[in-house]
Order: structure tokens, then sequence, then C-alpha cells
């Protein structure tokens, strides 16, 4: 498969400068009818954290892939459309799915999940194995062109959006793979979007993360949260 994953992360940008600010609170959406009145900044940022998510949680699966992302039993698409590897056709097919009067008021998580090209079946998974091209076949995104700097430099609502995203795709990969919940803290630490949020905020304007890659960011800091709830719930 060519690298057809590599993120629009720098044309998102170029449409989150462009957009006007509004409220933090702007990024919480449930449904189809509340997605369809964002604007391309904000689809934009939803579709990238999407991916982004989705990318997360196969990189933490602790089971193997056992096809590469091309073949039709990857997991991938089970989350994903056919032409759905960037952001832009990711929202281009999320956009008609919910401009439907029928899908109006279905649940945005829900409505992933109906454009994905497969439904039926289960992904070919299995146990982890010493040897063969598993972690090869989890990479399906290119690599990751979002730093820190880029990431603070727009807005609370577009970071917010993303954030969201991030969360939607981690739980549609979790939902379609099955995964244990004490696997899936570490994937997503079972906190509100804006939460995760504050705390990437926090690590990238700090001088340790400055120069991180946003996926790297969140990759540790998901991980890190998962954590401190798995020994909160210890207690």
């Amino acid at each position: 498969m060519k690298k057809q994953f590599t993120l629009g992360f720098i044309a998102f940008f170029g449409f989150v400068c462009a957009a006007v600010a509004r409220p933090a609170g702007a990024g919480v959406l449930r449904s189809c009818d509340g997605y369809s009145a964002l604007d391309a900044a904000a689809r934009a940022a939803l579709a990238t954290g999407y991916l982004e998510g989705v990318q997360a949680a196969l990189d933490k699966e602790t089971r193997d892939m056992l096809v590469p992302p091309d073949d039709k039993d990857h997991p991938i698409w089970w989350v994903l459309p056919r032409g759905g590897l960037t952001p832009e056709r990711l929202e281009r097919s999320l956009a008609v799915f919910c401009r439907s009067k029928a899908n109006a008021k279905r649940d945005l998580a829900g409505a992933f999940l109906q454009i994905a090209a497969r439904k039926a079946g289960f992904p070919r998974i299995g146990m982890p194995l010493d040897d063969g091209p598993s972690e090869t076949w989890r990479a399906v995104l290119g690599a990751s062109r979002l730093r820190c700097s880029s990431y603070l430099a727009a807005g609370d609502a577009e970071r917010s959006y993303l954030m969201y995203g991030y969360f939607l795709g981690t739980a549609a990969v979790r939902t379609v793979l099955k995964t244990p919940p004490e696997l899936s803290l570490m994937v997503w630490p079972d906190a509100d979007h804006r939460e995760v949020m504050e705390r990437v905020d926090a690590a990238c304007e700090g001088d340790g993360y400055s120069r991180s890659t946003i996926r790297d960011v969140l990759w540790l800091i998901t991980a890190e949260m998962g954590f401190e709830k798995t020994i909160a719930r210890a207690k």
C-alpha cells in the first residue's frame, strides 16, 4: 500500500489559522447534526484526531497484526472507509453520511463505524509472536509533522476537536477489537478529552516536549494518565 496515510497536518493548520475563534466548549459534539454545523477547520481537526487515535490504538494493541494494512482483513477497515486514508477523504465520507436527514441524530461514534469499509466478520489479529512483520503492519500513518509549537498556535476549539477525534478513533478500535478495559486504559485514560488536552498543552509548553510531535506527546500522556487511573483504582 502506498503511503496514503500521510496526515494533512499542514493543510489542517492552514484551516485553523484562518478560522474564527470559538469557545473551548465548542469541541463537544455528540451527533451528526452537530458535526454538519462545524466549519472546515473543526472537521479537519476531528478527522485528523480520529486517524491519530486509530494509529495509537494499533500501536498499543498487545495482539499482533496478521495481515498488512492493504489487506481487507486488517483492523483499519472496520474503522475507516475505503478511500478515507487521509483526513480530507475521511472528512468527506463522514460529511456525506451526516448530511442525510436519516442520519442527523446518529451518534458520532457510531457514524464513523457506519462509514467503515467493513462491518461484518472480525479482523485478523493474533497472539504476540517473537518475530514477523506485525510491528510494520501496525504503521498505517506516515510520519507526523505536527509539532508542539504548531499545535499550541491553534485555537482552543481546534485543539479540543483534535482531542475528541483522537478519543473517537481509540474507541472505534477498542470496540472492533474488543480490547479488555484494563488494557484500553493505556490507549485512552477514561477521561474527558478536555482533561487530556490540558495535559498535552502543559507538556507542549514545557521544555521537555517543545520539539516533539503531537503524536509522540499524546502517546506518552495517554499512557501516563492510564497508568495513574490504574493505580488509583487498585487502591
